[in-house]
């Protein structure tokens, strides 16, 4: 057996001062190839001012050897040095053994100790336990052992339990979230969900059994039953059954003739090997948490009187409540045939939802909690990124499992293959993405996958036309800046580009490469089939078989939607979209929408919330809402819709039954959640800011002009919601000053 690097360094980062004597015993056996013989200099209560880890070799009275668990450990090497010089002043040589990271730091106490002293000071610390955690038998037995008297019971114990799933309050609840999110992890794509959480919840029952603690099968069925209450008993009794079964060959033991059950030893350690793993990750998300809170804080200039701590943890559950409130929409619609259309709120408006039901820490304003899981949410640090996705995947498990027990069977509802036609709101971010890292770019990484798990992706022609013409926009738009006469709003690829902190006077090169000027929209086409293997496939001949009704109320919705938006355009002073642009806009709506429902009638295709084949994927707002604006239309003649919003395509891609066909690479890589707003008006303010910022920076080289724009109009934005928040509106002179100060020092 090999010791596992990240069980046996929770070991030694969570040792307590008391257990001193574990260490001690721990170090003697991983020194004892260099110095087998080995004569204590100090007992428990101190000897010559020396505490009990002191040693000297029997064969070299010039080396000492030191084995410490004090913080302090500079302040005790000094101590323990200014003592040898008076009872032994023949040492030479000190070897300091501690639990704790020191490395690089220990290098200037290195030589003050040879200056001062005499001594050579070698350092033995946590990472040098760790990389000859291996290297003998004696020293794997000796490093097994040390795990489970010091770092195991505080693996699986309650303490550590209760930090998790903050969302959930019931601590078997927590435990089971737990073993469900290590079983996900685990298990391979192909495994069935039913029976992946059911293995989950039998080792979560089990976590605390061994040998001489075992539990009968009849307390293993009433433990899970109280976990998921609402399941029909004789059935939940069967899947356990099941789950024992299956584990009993590898992974549980089962005393036949008593009919009990516990966690083998070799589980229990690869259990333990796999919690202290997900602690070094919990930590990195706590870490990116106050990283994120005190940078929040500063640039709203906000005093907070309450403890850090206690607002991380706030913050914490805030942000897993979010995940587990995403996760129940998408359980509650696939297991009550609710259809894909369901609307998933925006972070904001759940976290509003939350506050208004929670008791706040003092001073925490809502901005503040937004901003910081917003942050969060999109943090580039790949552990912190997985490990959230983990969660949110783990949550919306256990959201289907209190739904239904028999996940699997709810899951195989949804489309396993099918058509999706994507609207110019999915394409345009897309776009803006190939300014991004490969990392952040959500859209693309989705259709990535969709395209992995065998789906098809189409555009019609009319979305390729929207495109073109939006990229012609940008041009014309951008000559009218430059001679000083642009009006009304800047296109969102134009606006896009310079958020990203690029020189918008260079914004025709990045426009060639989706669409020249001689033909735009075939070499729109031909970009979409190159880059992501979307084709065009029109729809219009299955949208003019559609009856008058459908097709004339979809259209009336349409024109409505078009009309309010121009009125609301005219109160901000921009020009109304002229008529004929507007007609093309809502045929080019009418043919996805009701083209696709026509067509799943003409193919037959399944008739149930999921079960069709062909669908819409889209950002567009009014497609949600169809199905309500239309039944005072058509009474109750409503065909399903056939929108499907990249939130719930990101649950299908994540849970659904095209899993296992995507690599685990690919399902790590997906976004946490996509954006609704994505395609919002950009405030003029902010388009201002990126100009003058660079103007600012124009000393720096090109592509750090570009990140300090681009992370400072974040920091902008937030700023902007906080100030909407208090009542206040734009930038003040001030808050422009201390971001172009931040830039510079970013």
């Amino acid at each position: 057996m090999m010791i596992d690097y990240g069980r046996f360094k929770y070991a030694l980062a969570n040792l307590d001062g008391t257990q001193w004597r574990l260490f001690e015993k721990l170090s003697n056996v991983f020194i004892s190839d260099e110095y087998p013989s080995l004569r204590p200099l100090a007992s428990e209560s101190g000897d010559e001012g020396m505490d009990a880890g002191l040693f000297f070799p029997s064969d070299d009275s010039q080396t000492a050897l030191q084995f410490s668990v004090r913080k302090d450990w500079a302040a005790k090497v000094t101590q323990t040095c200014a003592r040898l010089q008076i009872t032994h002043p023949n040492t030479g040589v000190l070897i300091y053994a501690s639990n704790h990271n020191i490395g690089p730091a220990g290098n200037d106490l290195k030589r003050k100790v040879r200056q001062k002293y005499g001594i050579f000071l070698d350092i033995r610390d946590r990472e040098w336990f760790l990389v000859q955690r291996n290297a003998s038998t004696k020293v794997i037995a000796e490093a097994d052992s040390f795990c489970t008297l010091v770092g195991d019971p505080q693996l699986f114990s309650t303490h550590s339990i209760e930090h998790r799933a903050q969302a959930l309050n019931d601590l078997e609840t927590k435990a089971a979230f737990v073993y469900l999110g290590l079983q996900w992890e685990d298990d391979t794509r192909e495994k069935g969900l039913t029976r992946l959480c059911f293995d989950a919840l039998v080792r979560s029952v089990l976590r605390d059994t061994n040998a001489d603690k075992r539990m009968h099968r009849d307390e293993i069925h009433q433990q899970i039953k109280k976990l998921l209450p609402a399941a029909h008993y004789p059935t939940l009794k069967g899947q356990v059954d099941g789950a024992l079964g299956r584990l009993a060959k590898r992974y549980i033991r089962h005393w036949q003739k008593p009919d009990e059950f516990c966690l083998t030893w070799a589980e229990r350690t690869r259990l333990a090997s796999r919690l202290a793993e997900v602690a070094a990750l919990d930590e990195a998300l706590q870490d990116q948490l106050l990283q994120s809170l005190v940078t929040t804080v500063s640039e709203m200039e906000v005093e907070l009187s309450t403890d850090k701590v206690q607002l991380i943890e706030f913050i914490r559950k805030v942000l897993e409540q979010v995940l587990l409130t995403r996760g129940e929409v998408f359980a509650d619609a696939v297991a009550h045939d609710k259809g894909a259309f369901v609307r998933f709120e925006d972070v904001d408006a759940i976290v509003d939802r939350i506050l208004i039901t929670s008791r706040i820490p003092q001073n925490l304003q809502r901005s503040i909690v937004v901003a910081v899981i917003q942050d969060i949410l999109g943090s580039k640090r790949d552990e912190v990124r997985k490990y959230l996705k983990g969660l949110a995947d783990t949550y919306t498990l256990f959201a289907f499992m209190r739904e239904t027990p028999d996940v699997q069977s709810a899951v195989v509802k949804i489309f396993s293959e099918g058509d999706i036609w994507l609207d110019t709101s999915v394409i345009l971010p897309m776009f803006t993405e190939t300014l991004l890292d490969d990392q952040l770019r959500a859209h693309t990484q989705l259709m990535r996958a969709a395209i992995e798990c065998g789906l098809k992706l189409h555009v019609t022609s009319g979305v390729v036309e929207e495109i073109a013409t939006h990229v012609q926009r940008c041009r014309s738009f951008r000559r009218l800046v430059e001679q000083g006469v642009a009006q009304g709003e800047m296109p969102y690829l134009l606006s896009s580009y310079q958020q990203a902190g690029y020189d918008p006077t260079n914004v025709e090169t990045w426009l060639q490469t989706f669409a020249g000027n001689r033909s735009p929209e075939d070499d729109v086409a031909e970009f979409l089939e190159d880059t992501y293997k979307i084709d065009v496939v029109d729809l219009e001949e299955f949208a003019s078989q559609a009856s008058d009704l459908l097709r004339a109320s979809v259209s009336e919705v349409w024109h409505e939607v078009r009309e309010a938006r121009d009125r609301r355009r005219e109160q901000l002073g921009f020009l109304p979209v002229d008529p004929n642009t507007k007609a093309k806009l809502v045929n080019h709506d009418v043919e996805n929408y009701v083209g696709i429902i026509v067509r799943r009638e003409k193919r037959r295709e399944r008739r149930s919330a999921f079960g069709y084949k062909s669908w819409w994927l889209t950002f567009d707002r009014t497609a949600f809402r169809m199905n309500d604006l239309l039944i005072p239309r058509m009474d109750d003649r409503v065909p399903p819709s056939p929108a499907l919003s990249p939130d719930f395509m990101l649950h299908y891609l994540s849970v659904g039954p095209v899993r296992a066909r995507l690599s685990k690479r690919t399902e790590e890589s997906l976004p946490l959640m996509m954006n609704m707003s994505v395609l919002d008006a950009v405030p003029n303010e902010l388009l201002v800011l990126a100009d003058d910022l660079r103007k600012e920076l124009s000393d720096l080289p090109p592509n750090v002009v570009n990140r300090k724009i681009r992370d400072t109009l974040e920091d902008a934005r937030m700023l902007l919601g906080s100030m909407g928040e208090a009542g206040m509106s734009g930038l003040t002179a001030d808050i422009r000053q201390r971001l172009f100060e931040q830039a510079r020092h970013r």
